[in-house]
């Protein structure tokens, strides 16, 4: 269990979580360590505006989607975007300091790289690079970079996604007419670290057609993964790339790996795991007297949580009165990820309250109602309405954010259950489930158990008419994830109507963690690639088009498919799984778009949407 002795990486809790009639259901939790015991750090550079030369697509976008995934796994993470040559000097002079006592430390750079007499540089994007000498004075050596973090005692990783086509060397002068210039990056022999190179030495890499370069799209799909081991997390980058890449592009791993097993994220060990099955076992938990706890012990878990569906059943315990106290609103502010609040700052909360015009049009309402005037109401929170939710939070104590949050609700005198009925969606970000913390707030026993089986994975879930969904982030391929799926109890989804599809596509729709960007140069589309489900193509049936059927058995009744799919050109070459995708001719902007329709996909994913059901 202990994944990387020497340097604390993660320590183990263990917890009991439940009784089921005498059906113990226990986990082995593993949860990060203390910043006094653990300290990772990262340094990540993208470089796309070179001055001088053709700008890079990627990078920028790279650098921002691996420091927020690396912030989600503990990292302490320095960002740098577009960086000149003194503006990298002292990105990595600074953070060689903070790196000194680190236990884990990552340096990653996206960008353009030359190598002259293997010698590896990373170019900054005011360089111009007239003739080959110029490189010492305008670029940033590898192995200065490499040496900086050597004598650090911990695990030291450093990835360069920089073996790109390099328009530098075309314009460059020769002075000297026995240095060489290669192709690629040259092979490095570091003494104490792991450098990965997005392509094999002396090879080049694709800058490619989506948001992320392949390097990087397969660093992300792998790297949040629980329970993979550090060198077979290279292992399959690199098939990963490989495939994305039809065999152009290869990465490889120089350095070597201390000899026990080492996890960025950990494993989970699960013990005595059994899932209740039948009603009778269902009236049996209920009828089992609970572990006493206090209101203090079931804040902690709330605040832990910290998703609407966790302080909704905070509201269930001890009333809509709870969920208005200053702190527990403070806190409801942080559930929007850093990322997530740079682009839409304290909006996130109110369009998960309010999600519709009428459901605006009675806060405001309310808030008239209540003297706090705000005009007639139209669904349309301007001015007015933002000072008349301001005035609220400061006769509350709430904080004055101008934005409707829960305490906002319950103070104008609302109910509060109205906003948390039957049918709910745990929280529009995914997350890290912690069971135990959720069976004291009083969940569903059945999603419990199902969480609790998958272990720390990053899901979403939520109840439509009674059955419970979970959006889960996990890549690989789609029969794999239906065989964790039953060894959980569930399946893969089966969606039957188009409300269900709608339910479905709110679950994953506002975290791109589940989605896949891109553009394809042969048709000229721009897509966005979500999540798979229970619907797959028929071996046994010739026809690619009406050959589909639902994992569960059900008949297919209801189908959402993009225009002219499917088709046979993607039967004939096993595009045989169905997923939520979006399209659209062109090179297109897609951040504000929605994969809400269906495409008959390869089966391999980032993501996948499971079913159950309530007892």
């Amino acid at each position: 269990m202990v994944t990387i002795t020497q340097t604390k990486l993660w320590k183990a809790t263990f917890y009991q979580l439940i009784s089921f009639g005498g059906l113990a259901l226990c986990l082995m939790v593993a949860g990060v360590v203390s910043a006094d015991e653990n300290k990772r750090v990262a340094l990540v550079i993208g470089n796309s505006k070179y001055q001088h030369v053709t700008s890079l697509i990627n990078p920028a976008n790279d650098a921002e989607d691996i420091s927020n995934s690396l912030e989600r796994i503990g990292f302490q993470v320095t960002t740098g975007k577009n960086l000149d040559y003194n503006g990298m000097r002292l990105a990595v002079r600074d953070f060689t300091e903070a790196a000194a006592d680190a236990d884990v430390v990552m340096i990653y750079f996206a960008g353009h790289g030359i190598e002259i007499e293997n010698t590896n540089y990373l170019i900054p994007v005011n360089a111009t690079l007239k003739s080959d000498r110029d490189v010492e004075f305008e670029a940033i050596r590898l192995d200065a970079i490499v040496n900086a973090i050597a004598d650090t005692p911990g695990l030291k990783i450093v990835l360069v996604d920089a073996c790109r086509n390099n328009p530098f060397v075309a314009q460059m002068k020769r002075v000297s007419t026995t240095r060489s210039i290669g192709r690629g990056l040259a092979a490095i022999e570091p003494g104490g670290v792991v450098v990965g190179y997005a392509a094999r030495g002396g090879t080049l890499a694709e800058d490619g057609d989506g948001r992320n370069s392949p390097y990087a799209k397969a660093l992300l799909e792998h790297i949040e993964q629980p329970g993979l081991e550090l060198g077979k997390m290279f292992r399959r980058i690199r098939d990963r790339v490989y495939d994305l890449t039809d065999g152009f592009q290869e990465p490889f791993t120089y350095g070597s790996l201390p000899g026990e097993d080492i996890y960025l994220v950990p494993k989970i060990e699960k013990v005595a795991m059994v899932a209740p099955t039948t009603q009778q076992t269902m009236r049996a938990t209920q009828a089992i007297a609970p572990v006493p706890l206090s209101r203090a012990d079931v804040m902690a878990a709330a605040m832990e949580i910290n998703t609407l569906r966790g302080w909704s059943l905070y509201a269930a315990k001890y009333g809509p009165q709870a969920i208005t106290e200053p702190e527990v609103v403070t806190r409801m502010y942080e559930m929007t990820p850093k990322w997530a609040a740079k682009e839409k700052g304290n909006s996130v909360l109110e369009d998960l309250i309010t999600p519709d015009p009428n459901s605006r049009k009675e806060i405001q309402a309310a808030l008239n109602e209540t003297g706090f005037d705000v005009g007639i109401p139209d669904g349309a929170f301007g001015s007015k309405t933002r000072a008349g939710i301001r005035a609220v939070q400061l006769e509350k104590g709430l904080p004055e954010t101008g934005f409707v949050d829960p305490g906002v609700v319950v103070s104008i005198g609302l109910d509060w259950k109205k906003y948390s009925n039957a049918d709910f969606i745990s929280s529009p970000f995914a997350d890290r489930q912690y069971p135990e913390r959720l069976a004291m707030l009083g969940e569903y026993p059945e999603i419990i158990a199902v969480l609790g089986c998958l272990g720390l994975r990053k899901s979403i879930y939520g109840v439509f008419r009674g059955s419970f969904y979970v959006a889960l982030i996990q890549s690989g391929h789609v029969q794999l994830a239906r065989a964790e799926a039953e060894k959980c109890g569930v399946d893969l989804a089966t969606i039957t109507s188009d409300a269900e599809n709608r339910f479905v596509v709110k679950m994953f729709s506002s975290d791109p963690s589940f989605v896949d960007v891109g553009y394809d140069s042969k048709s000229k589309i721009s897509y966005k690639s979500g999540p798979y489900f229970g619907l797959r193509k028929d071996p046994g049936e010739s026809d690619a088009v009406f050959g589909w059927r639902w994992y569960s058995g059900e008949p297919v009744k209801y189908t959402n498919w993009l225009p002219s799919k499917p088709n046979k050109n993607h039967g004939t070459k096993k595009k045989q799984y169905a997923q939520f995708q979006y399209e659209k001719r062109g090179r297109t902007d897609l951040r504000n778009a929605v994969a809400a329709q269906w495409f008959d996909g390869s089966g391999i994913g980032r993501s996948f949407i499971l079913e159950g059901a309530l007892q």
